[in-house]
């Protein structure tokens, strides 16, 4: 059948739900030969897709603006586009879908909800995603959401849609699991001219990622670890808040900022770390976490949400409202090798639990089984 997929959110700088969308399409490219894909996205971001087989085709007809987007998502797409192509199943791999959807069926995948509990934390002008992504929860026909915890909050929050939720993992991408060459790490810190020991955050700068607590733990901690902290990730809504506080610590001289990274500088950056600190308010995956995790890095990670879920034995947790948890918990970590040393032994065993293949089929299961309301 044909199938097509909404890739318009996809961007170029790419966060967890972009990384989603690329590796869950070139997933589906290794894994399934019988359908037919229609990959729609906008004329920026057609060329993200490379190498893919002949019953792939990618189709640059989405506008790139996010109001215009969602507006085209819910008129063109279904009215036009999808019946350009003789779509049967439309997957949406970005929390919105058509409300509308005649002669083919809606399946959404829902990353997080974290609009809903942590309205506050972001900005008024995206707090209207609330609505537009319980509506698509509602209308969709099969939802996927890629994790337990997700899953929980969906029911909590929207509604008992439990018969037509499949949860179905993510995994990071098998690039964290080649070692890099030395050279290759050398010339990364000399760029960014960071210290052969840090303590590493990926991430936007937002306030639900929880920098300001961590950054008070590091100013707690900095005079007793040789360690310098690494934040890397695109500016988000909360960059300003993030570099003045940064300044009133006094730890400017040990806090460096890369800004976004390239995708083949990410492994460098996960693998040279000492540590990946990754205290957020609310994660649905944490695909930031697990990444460190296929690099082998130990992972300092929050006790709520979904963390736990997907990283297992291969995290340290600690609570992430309380700063002194952090520091404490940061410092006993870094000051003991043997510790470091248990959390990379059990990266290896949950690493092994996720896999994009894995994740394809199930996933294309979800377009073919049928649905029950």
């Amino acid at each position: 059948m044909n199938i097509g997929i909404n890739a318009s959110a996809l961007s170029a700088q790419k966060g967890g739900a972009s990384f989603y969308i690329l590796n869950i399409i070139n997933a589906l490219a290794q894994t399934d030969a019988d359908n037919k894909y229609f990959i729609f996205t906008t004329a920026a971001t057609k060329d993200q897709f490379q190498n893919l087989p002949p019953n792939f085709k990618v189709v640059p007809c989405a506008p790139s603006k996010t109001m215009i987007r969602l507006l085209w998502e819910q008129t063109l797409l279904p009215l036009a586009v999808c019946k350009k192509y003789k779509i049967r199943v439309l997957f949406s791999p970005n929390y919105t879908a058509p409300l509308f959807h005649p002669g083919f069926r809606s399946v959404v995948t829902i990353h997080d909800l974290s609009f809903f509990p942590m309205a506050n934390y972001y900005p008024r002008s995206r707090r209207f995603f609330r609505q537009i992504i319980r509506l698509s929860v509602k209308f969709s026909d099969r939802v996927i959401s890629v994790s337990h915890f997700t899953k929980e909050d969906i029911l909590k929050y929207i509604g008992k849609h439990e018969k037509k939720i499949s949860v179905i993992h993510e995994a990071a991408d098998i690039k964290f699991l080649d070692k890099p060459a030395d050279e290759d790490l050398s010339a990364l810190q000399q760029k960014y001219r960071i210290n052969e020991k840090y303590i590493l955050f990926i991430g936007f700068m937002e306030p639900r990622k929880n920098l300001e607590r961590l950054l008070c733990a590091y100013a707690m901690i900095k005079d007793k670890v040789d360690h310098d902290l690494v934040i890397a990730g695109g500016q988000g809504w909360w960059y300003e808040q993030t570099y003045r506080r940064v300044t009133e610590l006094g730890i400017s001289d040990r806090v460096i900022f890369t800004g976004y990274v390239d995708d083949f500088e990410l492994p460098l950056l996960y693998r040279g770390a000492a540590l990946f600190a990754f205290p957020s308010l609310y994660e649905g995956f944490g695909i930031a976490a697990l990444e460190a995790v296929f690099s082998d890095t130990p992972v300092l990670a929050s006790n709520n949400s979904a963390l736990p879920e997907v990283l297992g034995p291969a995290a340290a947790y600690v609570d992430p409202f309380n700063t002194d948890e952090i520091a404490t918990k940061m410092l006993e970590l870094l000051t003991s090798e043997s510790a470091l040393g248990e959390l990379r032994e059990h990266c290896k065993d949950v690493k092994a639990k996720y896999c994009w293949q894995k994740a394809a089929r199930e996933t294309a299961n979800a377009f073919s089984f049928p649905i029950r309301h």
